[in-house]
């Protein structure tokens, strides 16, 4: 009994003593591993769980959270390395069609760690009956054939597709379609093309998964009897300029269709269909211009179809090496005299042959650009020219010379 009322008495102390031995305690391990604050830097990616098979999210869901945590720095070092998962999980376990706010669970692999703020702390989830539903596949064919071709109907691999998604979406469906676009071809079609789902105002549904994703469509086309379609042959007279070259010679469009009420007329014709004869000679520079072709009689042309013939010329180019051409200002103010050293200089030249061969020394000047150019002493090393516009200067010796421009009625300072 005495011991009991010993104890008794002592008892405050010995919780006392205890409470200060566990503060110590923690003041110890703090000061070695102090625990931090901060927002968990890596992205934590929100898991969806419990989702019943049979039912679709229907709504968006953010795909990250953040998440702040105090925790201690070795603890830290863990989280940051990943060694230790940090997982937020919404769980749909139970739930039925309709709209949810479900929390967002966070689970941490590690301790000890507390959570202090987590943004979000729940979602709104929409749940909706999942629907499959087989729907026969059609063909819309768009656009028009070229002229003078004829096509049979598509067929598609598949006459049937399913699809699948949310249950309000699938009712939405009139037509599972293809688009098959037949401008302007002129060959059999064998195309891979998607599967549309489309509502009976023709707007497509998203958010539905077709099965197969696209189909194999084969549509035969054929030439009319009566058309042909011919290569567009060229046909020159003349000769281009002398000391000029052909660069090329385009037609566009390279073939035609032409028509014939007598087919056999048609058939006999060669595989190519003549332009009248257009001529070259002495042409210096680009043509583009419209041609006629030679028809026979009773052939047409189909439509309102124009031949446009391009015809590339360029000069046939050399080089020249002439010596003592004299140079000379140009740009200067009317007021004002120029003194150039050395006034005359090497020159390579290039240009077109023509030119080249018919050109003297005498007439040919270098021109040094002084526009804007004051009174003054000026070494000039750029701004070289021909006073020949079709030449150029390949190379000039000196490279840079001195100019003294001073005004006129007066004398060039030394």
């Amino acid at each position: 009994m005495e011991r009991l009322r010993r104890i008794t008495r002592n008892l405050p102390t010995l919780l006392l003593s205890f409470l200060l031995a566990v503060m110590v305690w923690a003041l110890a391990v703090n000061s070695i591993d102090p625990s931090v604050e901060k927002v968990y830097p890596n992205p934590v990616t929100i898991e969806v769980i419990g989702q019943a098979p049979n039912l679709m999210i229907t709504s968006d869901l953010p795909q990250t959270i953040s998440v702040t945590l105090r925790a201690p720095n070795s603890t830290w070092n863990s989280l940051l390395n990943e060694k230790a998962p940090v997982r937020a999980i919404v769980d749909l376990s139970g739930l039925s069609v309709g709209p949810h706010v479900v929390p967002i669970q966070i689970q941490i692999g590690i301790r000890p760690v507390e959570i202090t703020a987590q943004n979000p702390r729940s979602v709104n989830i929409s749940l909706e009956q999942l629907k499959t539903r087989s729907m026969d596949i059609h063909v819309e064919v768009r656009g028009e054939l070229a002229i003078g071709f004829q096509a049979d109907l598509p067929t598609v691999s598949m006459t049937s597709a399913t699809i699948s998604g949310p249950a309000s979406l699938v009712d939405r469906v009139s037509t599972v379609k293809v688009v098959n676009d037949i401008s302007g071809v002129k060959e059999s079609i064998v195309r891979s093309l998607p599967l549309v789902a489309v509502d009976e105002n023709g707007v497509v549904v998203n958010g539905l998964s077709i099965n197969p994703e696209k189909v194999t469509v084969t549509q035969n086309i054929a030439q009319r009897g009566g058309y042909r379609n011919l290569v567009v042959k060229v046909v020159t007279v003349g000769q281009i300029a002398s000391g000029y070259r052909l660069t090329n010679i385009f037609v566009f469009p390279p073939t035609v269709t032409v028509f014939s009420s007598n087919p056999a007329l048609v058939e006999s014709l060669p595989e190519y269909i003549e332009t009248l004869p257009f001529d070259l000679t002495g042409l210096k520079d680009d043509v583009e211009t419209q041609v006629e072709l030679k028809l026979p009689a009773g052939v047409e042309l189909v439509g309102d179809q124009q031949v446009r013939l391009q015809v590339g010329v360029a000069a046939i180019e050399s080089s020249l090496a002439l010596t003592n051409v004299i140079v000379e200002p140009a740009g200067l103010a009317a007021n004002l005299l120029a003194q150039i050293t050395p006034n005359a200089t090497d020159v390579i030249i290039g240009g077109p042959l023509g030119t080249l061969e018919s050109i003297k020394v005498s007439d040919l000047r270098v021109l040094i650009d002084l526009t804007g150019k004051l009174p003054g002493k000026y070494t000039i090393t750029s701004g070289f020219t021909l006073n020949v516009p079709e030449l150029r200067i390949d190379n000039l010796l000196p490279t840079s010379f001195e100019v003294v421009i001073y005004p006129k009625g007066t004398t060039p300072p030394p």
